[in-house]
């Protein structure tokens, strides 16, 4: 609206007489259409300028372009999906041709994947609600990716080196070329991305070690609930075993074999008691009542709910202990309809827009892979070449533990190593913070690493193999070329994490698993709570050798599956964790492949979207048995214990009872902690369902709360307490309306979409959704399964590979979301290899060109 057209305005009103009633309405009637009119103006003139900025954006397909660096002509290729296929003379021009392409679909992406791993997000978004950004550029700035990233780019192998700077090259040939049509992330918020270079690839690196492997703030919480709850209960609450764990390697012998890897029958406790030695009153902060300080981090849980980016808000390992996670696996050819091998896998993690996942297929001398890469890293992590096919899930092993160190409080920084004060490191950071003065944060380093916690004299020092030298480079990439067992396993020899699970196959007919990581070998304990560091009891003294870390060539059963559980039995001589998922996605995972013969792609792709969730429907019988000895107060409760009787254990959306039992295990689970943990049951976050069925089944009277006489009155006033969480959850009182769907609808958000209109335009629901937290189909609000992978290794042009949205992280393409409705549906997306299948598929085409 003009300044003319403003003081016209004003003009018309400042009249000195007023004007006959019929001339006053229609003057202000004049004026309203013309006020309408000008912000009708003013919208769609708003509104063209963001479709010419998204528009001018897009991707280039079709064509020619040139792209200095390259020593020949590459040709992309695209189908129907718009999933490149890159075919180069050489692998360096493919790689560089991976970065320029990856750029044009997911730059901005790629910008906040590694500005996240390197403590600079703040400089673009400012503080973030509640602060949650610069608590996020906090956490990262202690933990020290950016210069841990920095000094393993520097000390990268030649070709390792070699690939890392062609790819930089191809993105920031795409950034030089495009600097006045960048995407409209970049416009609406102002600033321009900086070169690429291969350290910012290996800060993604820290960022996803960080986002799998986050456990020390666990630490804290176990160390707090073990004095709370004694060591002899704390023993049972963190016990890693189940009788429904599926163990690979290490299981009990049996004189008898078995069709799949056998259940454990009893409950170990001696693997998690406590030293009280071991837990002095300081190593048990109130975890979010710290006071935050130059060196204290103490807005975690801020952080750790930091969504802004793709997959960052909830760690995998936050998941695992909640439930969800991961799957993969893989079947021998004597169970299959070929007689060849069939791999599966679909990581579970934060679903945004775009995919944490970009997939591609790349094609040059002595390489031929496809599957999905992370944006900004080269290659690809999860696919198959023309030999060998390969899968993840994450295994969880605890590579992070806390020392407690005693600073000098007259003297500060200097802490105590045995028996010695020995001053602490200190870094200075400078964080620049959008639109606000930049932040100075110190950051103190102890001998095992820098202070993650302060609490007056007393600091928490995180020793964390992602700092160790070396770790970030040594990434997961050479497996796209391996071409065996063998190789694969080498391919793997020098990765130091994140810890993953990794299931195998072959043309030649052979399956296999491994435990991928450098996992440390603790001198004394197990690194479950925060020890002392003043003394060198409890330092790591190596890590496990490659060749002991699990693994399986060939089992007899012909099937291998893990999901985030349990993968070692009491016979496996190294400790790797206790915090396992829950095993009953494992378990289901085990029968249904178990229940079939001649399986083919569409059997996979059917497990994968599995909703029956067994732990579900265990606690739904144990209900219905209390029902009959103890009267619900509640009649809905009533009605709804009547509807378990016939409940299926299906995590359906429709399904009322699912919720149901939910809620009962939630409450069920706080009556009996809370005589303990008072109003802080929740700091409790390890196999909780694992416990309580542990609860219902041995009954025992230890842990019943004095106001109850038996188990029966503590079921069926828990199933009342949920009756009443469910009410006040939905704010609806008729329980026909608590569904799965409405209380567990999925919505996939855009970084920059959360709310009001840019949330309608940008993201995707809430739609109601089918799966919890224990079905194979894991799913919550937020997560869910990434991608879907099966490779057919009889022939790899009737492999399945999806992601959750689309290639593009482009708004206007159609291959923004286009994946979605068949990923939403469970429909699977053929994947094509061959050069005549690739033919077939091929809708654009794109030529790369070397500029003299």
């Amino acid at each position: 609206m003009s300044l003319i057209f403003l003081h016209e305005l004003h003009e018309s009103l400042a009249v000195d007489s007023p004007l006959p009633e019929a001339a006053a309405i229609r003057k202000t009637r004049t004026i309203l259409l013309a006020l309408l009119a000008a912000a009708l103006v003013a919208l769609i003139g708003a509104a063209a300028d963001a479709w010419w900025i998204c528009r001018r954006a897009l991707s280039q397909l079709d064509g020619t372009a040139a792209l200095p660096g390259l020593v020949a002509q590459v040709r992309v290729d695209r189908n129907a999906w718009g999933v490149p296929h890159i075919t180069a003379g050489s692998v360096e021009d493919m790689v560089m041709a991976e970065g320029y392409v990856t750029a044009q679909d997911r730059l901005w992406q790629m910008d906040v994947l590694r500005r996240v791993g390197e403590g600079e997000i703040s400089e673009v978004v400012g503080k973030g609600p509640r602060g949650i950004a610069l608590s996020s550029d906090r956490l990262f700035r202690t933990y020290g990716i950016r210069q841990a990233a920095e000094r393993d780019a520097a000390a990268l192998d030649p070709e390792s080196r070699a690939l890392m700077e062609a790819y930089a090259r191809g993105v920031n040939a795409f950034i030089a070329s495009h600097q006045n049509r960048l995407p409209w992330e970049f416009v609406a918020l102002g600033y321009k991305p900086r070169p690429w270079t291969p350290a910012d690839s290996l800060a993604i690196v820290g960022y996803m070690y960080r986002t799998l492997t986050n456990t020390w703030a666990l630490e804290i919480d176990r160390a707090w609930v073990t004095q709370k709850v004694g060591p002899g209960r704390a023993a049972q609450l963190f016990s890693q075993d189940s009788p429904d764990d599926r163990v690979i390697v290490g299981a009990v012998p049996s004189s008898a074999p078995v069709p799949v890897p056998p259940r454990f029958t009893g409950r170990s406790t001696t693997r998690v008691a406590i030293p009280p030695s071991t837990l002095p009153v300081s190593a048990t902060p109130a975890r979010h009542s710290i006071p935050a300080s130059d060196d204290s981090v103490a807005a975690r849980a801020e952080a750790e709910a930091f969504s802004l980016i793709a997959a960052p808000g909830a760690d995998e390992n936050e998941d695992v202990c909640a439930g969800t996670g991961s799957n993969n696996w893989v079947v021998s050819g004597a169970h299959t309809a070929t007689g060849k091998p069939l791999l599966a896998n679909d990581p579970h993690l934060e679903l945004v827009l775009p995919d944490i996942w970009y997939a591609v297929h790349l094609t040059a001398p002595g390489w031929n892979v496809t599957g999905v890469a992370l944006p900004g890293e080269p290659l690809v992590i999860i696919g198959h070449n023309d030999r060998i096919a390969w899968g993840f899930t994450n295994n969880g092993a605890d590579v992070q533990d806390l020392y407690i160190e005693s600073f000098d409080p007259t003297n500060f920084p200097n802490y105590r190593a045995n028996g010695q004060w020995v001053k602490a490191d200190v870094r200075t950071e400078r964080i620049k913070i959008r639109g606000q003065a930049d932040q100075i944060l110190n950051i103190y380093t102890t001998r095992h690493g820098p202070i993650v916690e302060r609490d007056g004299s007393t600091g928490y020092a995180l020793q964390w193999t992602a700092l160790d030298s070396g770790a970030l480079s040594h990434s997961y990439m050479w497996m796209s070329r391996a071409q065996n067992w063998q190789q694969f396993k080498d391919a793997l020899r020098d990765v130091a994490g994140p810890a993953q699970n990794a299931v195998y196959a072959d043309v030649d007919g052979n399956i296999g698993f491994i435990v991928a990581a450098k996992i440390p070998i603790r001198k004394k304990g197990d690194g479950s709570v925060p020890v002392p560091g003043d003394t060198e009891d409890y330092g790591w003294t190596g890590y496990i050798p490659f060749d002991e870390l699990p693994q399986a060539f060939n089992p007899p059963a012909g099937i291998i599956a893990t999901a985030n559980a349990r993968v070692v039995g009491p016979g496996y001589p190294h400790y790797l964790t206790d915090r396992w998922a829950a095993p009953w996605r494992t378990e289901r995972i085990y029968g249904l492949l178990s229940a079939k013969q001649n399986l083919t792609p569409a059997d996979m792709n059917a497990v994968q979207n599995d909703v029956l969730s067994l732990p579900d429907q265990r606690l739904a019988a144990a209900l219905v048995q209390a029902s009959r000895a103890a009267l619900p107060q509640d009649t809905r409760t009533r009605d709804l214990l009547a509807r378990l009787a016939n409940w299926d254990g299906r995590a359906d959306a429709s399904s009322v009872e699912d919720p149901f039992v939910i809620a009962t295990r939630e409450a069920l689970l706080r009556n009996v902690l809370s005589p303990y943990l008072g109003a802080d049951t929740d700091r409790y976050t390890w196999r909780s369902a694992v416990f309580v069925d542990w609860l219902l089944r041995e009954r025992p009277a230890n842990w019943l709360p004095a106001s109850y006489r038996n188990y029966d009155e503590l079921l069926i006033h828990s199933a009342d307490a949920a009756v009443a969480q469910l009410a006040a959850e939905t704010h609806n009182s008729d329980s026909s309306a608590w569904t799965l769907g409405a209380l567990n609808a999925l919505t996939i958000f855009h970084p920059l979409g959360r709310g009001g209109i840019l949330r309608r335009v940008f993201s995707i629901g809430p739609l109601p959704q089918s799966g919890d937290v224990f079905t194979v189909k894991a799913m919550s609000r937020t997560h869910g399964p990434s991608m879907r992978f099966v490779a057919d290794l009889s022939d790899w042009d009737n492999s399945l590979l999806e992601i959750s949205t689309g290639e593009s992280g482009q708004f206007l393409s159609p291959h923004y979301k286009d994946e979605f409705t068949e990923w939403f549906a469970g429909r699977p997306i053929v994947s094509p290899f061959s050069d005549a299948a690739e033919q077939s598929a091929r809708v654009h085409s794109l030529l790369l060109n070397p500029v003299p």
